[in-house]
C-alpha cells in the first residue's frame, strides 16, 4: 500500500506555537504519547509529547525537532498511517 492510499486520522489544528516550538493541539481524540504526527503531504512534523486538559476534548503538545518539517499555526495534524510490516516485526521480537 502506499502513502498516498492509506488514510490518515486527523487528531486537530495546530492553535498556537510556544517559545519552546512545542506545537499545542486542541483535540477530540487522544492518541498515545510518542506517537508522530504528519501533516496532510505525509511529511512528520513532530512527536507527541504530552497530552493535558479535559478528557472528553484534550490538548496536544508536539515536540518538534530539526529532523522535522516547520509547521504553522491552523495547519490540520494527523497521526502517521501504521506500517503493517512494522508491527508485525515488533510482535515476532516478543
Amino acid at each position: 500500500m502506499s502513502k498516498k492510499n492509506s488514510k490518515l486520522k486527523k487528531i486537530g489544528t495546530i492553535s498556537h506555537i510556544t517559545s519552546t516550538n512545542k506545537l499545542i493541539v486542541p483535540s477530540n481524540k487522544t492518541p498515545r504519547i510518542g506517537s508522530i504526527i504528519v501533516n496532510k503531504q505525509h511529511k512528520p512534523i513532530g512527536k507527541i509529547n504530552d497530552i493535558f486538559g479535559p478528557t472528553k476534548q484534550p490538548y496536544i503538545s508536539i515536540k518538534t525537532s530539526k529532523k522535522f518539517k516547520k509547521a504553522n499555526t491552523g495547519e490540520a495534524v494527523y497521526l502517521q498511517p501504521k506500517n503493517k510490516r512494522r508491527r508485525m516485526k515488533q510482535r515476532q521480537a516478543y
